[in-house]
């Protein structure tokens, strides 16, 4: 069977680890989520197998990313479930089974994590996993877009989302990336790293319950601590960058200027430095749609051409080299570069240093040459009779040239100091130009307010139909009875509507920590806040969004 061209896909690993799940929506048809098993036995010529879908236009876009989530802290099982979340306004999640069963939809009411890229993987234990997501909706009570979630193997509706994270990350990401501690045992633990649009990055310790939220309320579904600054040792991420959780380690795949696909690393549990990561050999080209996921110990990449031509690649860290088709010659920086530590730092440093060896060793030959023919001249000019001239071998022909030449090798080496400072100096200031994955024009906030919010059924009743033009619903309260949980969808649809039309608005940054009035800015409540549990509700009669423009002043 051919494999599916996706334009927004995600991957997952099987249970045992020689295949890859496939998931996505094509563009040919709207609504249908389609799930793959494909065997990499020969990565050049993959085979895929069908396995399941879940149809309904309500709720799939081939236009929307998706996150997808293997439960690896429950039983390898054959029958383990894969968690697809789609992101975007509307936020949608299920469990889809290698059986081909699939669950049905849920949501978190009024709420939308707005990327994949900022959807960290953070934590996994029996049949729960815990991510850390940037959302759509400013919490009043912490001034954060930034929550913690649960997601259940058993029952996707049984999945939990919580605002208060004691802590909070930046309110201007660019992109995030998780790692996990592999455990038995709660909290589960792992550490969130968050890269932000003016270059910088900080790691967060994540700490995960699983704890009924009913029973006791002040536990939190998620708790972050001990912030750590990140030694970006001189790297720029750009917004294409691509986050891959491997247990321990975080992946970010990256687009050279070559138009091929540069790596890095971090380990937060051991260094809160980014690594460079140096290939043997070629490496795939960066594709724009490229979905990636952690598989056994490499990392496979998917991706997809206009022309519908698709591809898998593979890295394995242990001999850093990539496999597959269509391999391109790796990009070498500059040797120009300012950036300090960078991944020819090594090299340019060790030319420097045998240049600099060379260049002393010629002077110090030059000048004991030059002593030498010296001395034999003024031998010759001696008296015939004169007693033979002896010189003691621990001194020099010449004391005075002495200094000198100590004096020109010492001069030598501080050009090369200095040379080496003007360099390689790690305190060199480093100020990338901010990015920003959603919009290309910055937007001018005068008022706190979420970007984009969905409509709640009880308002969408009441407003004209055919103009959808809504009221802007209100903030989400700050103090909440139960923690924001799942909204199981209905496949029922509204014969008024034709839900094969819907548009996504593009997600907007929400609101900066720069507007969020002083004393509130991640400033957790001192009241108690108690997370919410997942409702069932219908699916609202009109799934529209109001475009995020409307809540900004031009």
């Amino acid at each position: 069977m051919s494999i599916p061209a996706y334009s927004n896909a995600c991957l997952a690993p099987d249970s045992t680890g020689l295949n890859v799940y496939l998931i996505g929506v094509p563009t040919s048809n709207e609504g249908r989520l389609e799930m793959y098993s494909v065997s990499l036995s020969n990565i050049n010529s993959p085979t895929a197998t069908f396995v399941t879908n879940y149809t309904d236009s309500s709720y799939w876009s081939s236009s929307a990313p998706k996150f997808c989530l293997a439960y690896t802290g429950s039983p390898n099982t054959i029958n383990s479930p894969i968690m697809v979340y789609q992101l975007g306004p509307r936020s949608y999640a299920t469990n889809m089974f290698p059986n081909g069963t699939v669950e049905r939809a849920g949501n978190f009411n009024e709420i939308g994590f707005v990327s994949n890229k900022l959807f960290s993987f953070t934590g996994a234990v029996n049949n729960l996993d815990w991510a850390t997501g940037f959302t759509n909706t400013t919490f009043q009570g912490t001034g954060s877009s930034w929550t913690g979630a649960r997601f259940n193997a058993s029952h996707i509706t049984d999945s939990s989302l919580d605002w208060d994270l004691s802590i909070f990350p930046s309110q201007t990401p660019l992109l995030s990336v998780g790692t996990y501690v592999a455990s038995d045992n709660t909290p589960a633990q792992g550490y969130h790293v968050v890269f932000d649009q003016n270059g910088a990055g900080m790691v967060y310790t994540a700490l995960s319950t699983a704890t009924l939220i009913s029973d006791t309320p002040t536990d939190r579904v998620q708790t972050l601590s001990s912030p750590q600054k990140v030694d970006m040792s001189g790297y720029s991420l750009s917004k294409l960058a691509v986050p891959v959780t491997m247990l321990g380690v975080g992946y970010i795949l990256d687009r050279a200027p070559d138009g091929s696909t540069m790596l890095y690393s971090i380990a937060p549990g051991q260094s809160a430095k980014l690594q460079f990561v140096t290939v043997s050999g070629n490496v795939p080209s960066f594709s724009s749609n490229m979905a990636a996921a952690a598989v056994a110990s490499k990392i496979v990449i998917y991706g997809a051409s206009n022309n519908g031509a698709v591809s898998f690649n593979s890295f394995d860290p242990v001999t850093s080299s990539w496999t597959g088709p269509g391999l391109v010659k790796a990009y070498n920086p500059p040797s120009q570069t300012s950036s300090p530590f960078s991944p020819s730092q090594g090299s340019k440093t060790n030319v420097a240093a045998i240049a600099g060896g060379v260049v002393g060793g010629l002077v110090v030959i030059a000048l004991v040459a030059f002593l030498f023919f010296r001395s034999r001249r003024n031998s010759r000019t001696t008296q015939a009779n004169a007693p033979p001239a002896y010189q003691d071998p621990g001194k020099a022909p010449n004391p005075a040239s002495v200094p000198l030449m100590d004096q020109d090798y010492t001069q030598q080496q501080q050009i090369q100091q200095v040379q080496m400072q003007q360099q390689y100096n790690t305190h060199q200031s480093y100020v990338p130009q901010s990015q920003s994955i959603y919009t290309s024009q910055p937007i001018t906030v005068q008022q706190q307010a979420s970007p984009v919010f969905f409509q709640p059924q009880s308002q969408l009743q009441h407003l004209p139909q055919e103009s959808y033009s809504y009221v802007p619903p209100t903030s989400i309260p700050q103090l909440q009875q139960q923690p924001m949980i799942f909204q199981p969808q209905t496949s029922e649809t509204n014969p008024q509507n034709n839900y094969g039309q819907v548009a996504y608005a593009t997600p907007q940054t929400p609101v900066s920590q720069l507007n969020v009035p002083a004393g509130q800015q991640h400033t957790s409540t001192n009241q108690p806040h108690t997370p919410t549990d997942l409702y069932y509700t219908s699916q609202p009669a009109n799934p529209q969004y109001i475009d995020p423009s409307s809540h900004y002043a031009a």
